[in-house]
């Protein structure tokens, strides 16, 4: 299950192209409409599982945390018909929009910053402006901060959690959901901890994975999991157009 997304036209942040740009100040979350899931850092997990399923998913050899949005492909339950985001908690993914870092090929290569250009954030007539005086203004000095945490953030999470894939603590799920109008819904390709395999671990490996911060991340993930009820309850009502709760089932199979 990839994670969905956001930016439609991605180009380098340029002072001189880009001088006149304004955000404005009236903006929403309709961009994320069909965001159905965003990467967590490891800090966001606290709050995250508050709102959302947090699961693992695998891109290229790494596992990464993310917050669910939706049953299905491209549906985000957590922005309403106004564009308004209705969660507790918007994950650092949704709220860097809409800058983006791009990263060198060598570590300490400088990080490049991205707009989505098409967003319709952008005008040339009200809001707050990128540039001032051909300087970063503080709207953009907070943007880049906040990318730059984003990425120090994202860096420690990657090695805790790698610590859970060499244990060899991941298993493939797939989840599938009935709603009692006859609906069903399966999503899959994403990972969770096996219970199991963490119970029978060696005490030291225990110990190691408390000692740096891991085995938190996991107790986060495994607690999250009730929030699936969660996503079913906002799916029947987004179905019924009312706030009547449809009674439903929820399996969570291997696949």
């Amino acid at each position: 299950m990839p994670v969905m997304q956001i930016y439609e036209r991605p180009v380098a942040l340029d002072r001189n192209l880009h001088q006149e740009i304004r955000i404005a100040d009236d903006r929403n979350f309709s961009f994320a409409r069909s965001c159905q899931s965003a990467i967590l850092a490891a800090i966001e997990m606290s709050q995250a599982i508050k709102e959302f399923p947090v699961v693992f998913i695998k891109e290229n050899d790494s596992y990464l945390p993310a917050a669910i949005f939706g049953l299905q492909q491209s549906q985000n339950l957590f922005v309403d018909e106004a564009g308004e985001w209705t969660a507790r908690y918007t994950p650092a993914f949704i709220r860097r929009y809409p800058f983006v870092p791009a990263l060198g090929q060598k570590e300490d290569d400088p990080m490049t910053v991205f707009i989505d250009e098409a967003s319709a954030w952008f005008n040339r007539d009200k809001g707050q402006p990128l540039f001032i005086d051909g300087k970063n203004s503080p709207l953009l000095d907070s943007a880049i901060q906040l990318l730059e945490d984003y990425k120090t953030q994202m860096d420690g999470t990657l090695a805790l959690v790698k610590q859970l894939a060499d244990a060899g603590l991941f298993s493939e799920k797939t989840a599938g959901f009935k709603l009692d109008d006859g609906q069903s819904f399966s999503l899959g390709g994403f990972f969770t901890l096996d219970t199991e395999k963490l119970a029978k671990l060696p005490a030291q490996t225990i110990y190691n994975l408390l000692q740096s911060g891991a085995l938190h991340i996991a107790y986060l993930h495994l607690s999250s999991l009730d929030n699936w009820n969660r996503l079913i309850e906002l799916q029947a009502k987004r179905s019924t157009g009312n706030d009547k709760e449809g009674a439903s089932k929820q399996a969570l199979e291997q696949a």
